[in-house]
């Protein structure tokens, strides 16, 4: 289960959805996570690429 500073809790079953790993290019965090717009958890930039 992954939080984001939300009240919204996300419970994904084994092999309903595929966590990606991502890599923030403006404060190099590496995060997983799941959809198209992804924002760093850390800085909540967008410069995100998948890793």
């Amino acid at each position: 289960m992954c939080f984001a500073e939300s009240s919204v809790s996300v419970e994904i079953e084994e092999g309903d959805l595929v966590m990606e790993q991502y890599k923030c290019t403006d404060c190099n965090t590496k995060f997983r996570g799941i959809g198209k717009k992804m924002r760093c958890p850390s800085c909540q930039s967008a410069n995100v690429t998948k890793v």
